[in-house]
Formats: C-alpha cells, sequence, structure tokens
C-alpha cells in the first residue's frame, strides 16, 4: 500500500513539474502580433506581404520555418517580420540570419539615406523560445510594448 501511494506521488510530482516548464509555450496569437506591429506603428512608406519566395531573397530561412513578412518599397528600410520555427535550436539560427539580413541593409542604406540606416540600428529583434519577430520602424519602443505583451513579459 504504501508503494502504490508513494508511485501515485511521485506521477503527481511529474505531471506538476512538466506544466511548470520554463520557454514560450503558452498559447500565442501571432495573428494578432503580425496585424499589431503592421497597423498599430506608423510606418512612412506603405508595408507589402512578401511570398515565401521573396522572404527567401532577403533572409536565409532555415527548413521547417513559416512566417510571414512585409517590407517597403526600398525607400525606406521599413520591415515586418513574424516566424515560427520547429525548435529553439532552428529559431536561434533564424535569428542570426536576420542579424545578417540587417547588416547588409544598414550597409546598403549608409550612403544612400543615413537616417534609414538609423532606423535599422534601432530595430526590435527578438527570439522568444521557438519565434522570432523583427520590427524595423520609427517606434521601436513601441514594438517592443506591442512585442513584449503578447510573449506575457
Amino acid at each position: 500500500m504504501k508503494r502504490t501511494k508513494l508511485l501515485l506521488a511521485g506521477v503527481a510530482v511529474m505531471a506538476l513539474l512538466a506544466g511548470c516548464g520554463s520557454g514560450t509555450s503558452q498559447s500565442v496569437d501571432l495573428d494578432a502580433l503580425e496585424k499589431s506591429l503592421v497597423n498599430d506603428i506608423s510606418y512612412e512608406d506603405t508595408l507589402s506581404k512578401l511570398s515565401d519566395e521573396d522572404i527567401s531573397n532577403y533572409i536565409t530561412i532555415p527548413e521547417g520555418v513559416t512566417g510571414v513578412m512585409y517590407m517597403g518599397s526600398g525607400a525606406t528600410a521599413e520591415s515586418v517580420a513574424v516566424f515560427t520555427a520547429p525548435d529553439e535550436a532552428t529559431a536561434d539560427i533564424l535569428e542570426d540570419n536576420i542579424e545578417l539580413y540587417l547588416q547588409d541593409q544598414e550597409s546598403a542604406f549608409e550612403d544612400y539615406k543615413p537616417e534609414e540606416a538609423k532606423r535599422i540600428d534601432n530595430a526590435v529583434l527578438e527570439q522568444e523560445g521557438k519565434y522570432v519577430v523583427l520590427c524595423v520602424s520609427g517606434e521601436s519602443s513601441k514594438a517592443e510594448s506591442i512585442i513584449d505583451k503578447t510573449f506575457g513579459k
């Protein structure tokens, strides 16, 4: 009888610990995040949603990653991207690839439009578990707030 009670207690503790894992396993409304970053922030340019093929022209997307990206006409560096990776390790790789994209963009705009290079320098790039979010705008603090709210920070 003692063994059964100990076994049941052990199972209960394991179930509780499994439910208390850290990371971003909570339900995240990425559609709402995408819409909020696109619509609730002021942009100088009109952002257009890119096809998956167009996204891969700018950012190397690891296998299994899904998401959306919006960009302006090219007159500004403004952009929004929301991606989901299959796991955190893949999200790490994607974040590095986005950083390379931002470096390329900053170099391209430095001589052409220095104010855009500054905007890129202030870009919001956040990874939360398997999610990676980018916002290049003139309202970085507002973008950070929207992202933090989505991830319950």
